[in-house]
């Protein structure tokens, strides 16, 4: 008797459900297409998954997964035309692993991509005054056009992305220029405007610079984004110009001032060092010079001792050790570039790779030549890779999947 009721005690026992909490669990861990076929499962899944703190959660897994992380490079922005714009994801081997078009909603006329935080995207067109700014997240289809706001004769110069650790948002950064005071004067004073995802709107944050800081139009595209401040590379006019590095604390929302590493006496006053000389080696600010100009009063028999070791293309690394001490600036790495017409950096991965464009003549095969290859160079061992990319990038961004934007559900699906 009782072997016959004991099957028909097990059906009627409640099918066991694990808790809610440990199901979310389950859930942060896994990859964002997985998370989100889950939607699906129903509503309590969806309304589970959609939530900020959930959100949160599968992303500060994801950045303590080094395994997720890719290296997003730009690789063709058109000027003026209807061709398609693609940013592609390669692995630490740089194994091309995807591919995301931009969406059509975004305007496809003169775009950039200003820099990645956290699976976001940063678009931006080419426009002197009032440029349309997306936030783009590849992973989840989400394109949020942010509000306009109409600078009142200033001239747009630079923008920069950063996420706000403190409060857990992100920020969009424009520097401005306003106009110059006198007829004579060639450049205005800085103005910035910043952006707050929270929010949604804009808002004017004061300078206080001790010196008029020039930042170059249009060239630093992929600002420096490291210990939760962003930087720009520009010049301050005195009675002779130097460069300086400006940089914007997401947190406190205070520009300042900072000196460059003493360069100038090693090389000798011929520092040269275009706009993506401010880069992030493994998880500090680092400046690299690169080539050499022969200034006066340089003494021409010890410019030319100096340019018996070097070569034109030659570069130094060097790396700020205490984020915001002048004194820890050290020079780590030297790089000698060989056979080259020009060489041109476009990013650092987070192993310490530099990301170059050689220009030159190379051997593609026993009768093939190409003039340029783009390589990464591991600056402990001087190995280069040829990544081999038919086109030339433009910026390098680590990337990671995320869910971030999956809780504003009125924006434009890509």
């Amino acid at each position: 008797m009782s072997q016959t009721k004991e099957p028909r005690l097990i059906l009627r026992q409640k099918k066991d459900h694990l808790p809610h909490d440990i199901v979310l669990n389950i859930l942060a861990n896994l990859p964002v297409k997985s998370v989100l076929r889950f939607r699906c499962v129903s509503k309590t899944w969806d309304f589970s998954i959609t939530t900020p703190n959930f959100i949160s959660t599968h992303l500060n897994l994801n950045l303590n997964n080094n395994n997720n992380l890719a290296y997003l490079i730009n690789n063709s922005i058109p000027f003026n035309s209807d061709i398609p714009i693609f940013i592609d994801g390669y692995d630490h081997k740089f194994n091309r692993i995807s591919e995301y078009p931009i969406p059509s909603a975004f305007l496809l006329s003169n775009a950039r991509s200003v820099s990645s935080c956290n699976g976001l995207v940063c678009l931006t067109e080419l426009r002197k005054t009032s440029p349309h700014i997306y936030l783009w997240n590849p992973s989840i289809r989400k394109l949020k056009r942010l509000p306009d706001f109409s600078p009142t004769q200033r001239d747009w110069l630079s923008t920069g992305f950063a996420y706000q650790s403190n409060t857990n948002d992100y920020k969009v950064v424009m520097i401005s220029n306003m106009p110059a005071p006198e007829p004579n004067h060639h450049w205005g004073e800085l103005g910035a405007d910043v952006y707050t995802l929270s929010s949604n709107s804009w808002r004017r944050v004061g300078m206080s610079l001790t010196h008029i800081f020039m930042v170059s139009p249009f060239n630093n595209w992929n600002t420096t984004f490291v210990c939760g401040a962003l930087h720009w590379l520009g010049d301050v006019f005195k009675a002779a110009p130097y460069r300086m590095i400006l940089s914007f604390d997401v947190n406190s929302d205070k520009f300042k001032e900072m000196a460059l590493p003493d360069v100038q006496q090693l090389l000798l006053q011929g520092l040269m060092a275009d706009p993506d000389s401010l880069m992030v080696f493994k998880g500090k600010l680092a400046f690299i010079t690169l080539g050499y100009l022969r200034f006066n009063p340089v003494n021409e028999d010890e410019y030319n001792d100096f340019m018996s070791s070097h070569t034109p293309h030659s570069c130094f690394i060097w790396v700020m050790g205490e984020y915001g001490v002048h004194e820890s600036w050290s020079k780590l790495f030297f790089v000698k570039f060989e056979n080259v017409d020009s060489v041109h950096f476009f990013g650092c991965t987070s192993r310490g790779e530099l990301l170059v464009i050689k220009n030159g003549v190379y051997p593609k095969s026993n009768t093939e030549q190409r003039s340029k290859v783009i390589v990464s160079l591991d600056l402990e061992t001087l190995h280069e890779k040829d990544l081999g990319f038919e086109n030339e990038p433009l910026i390098a961004n680590s990337f990671m999947e995320s869910l971030v934007l999956l809780d504003r559900a009125n924006e434009l699906s890509g």
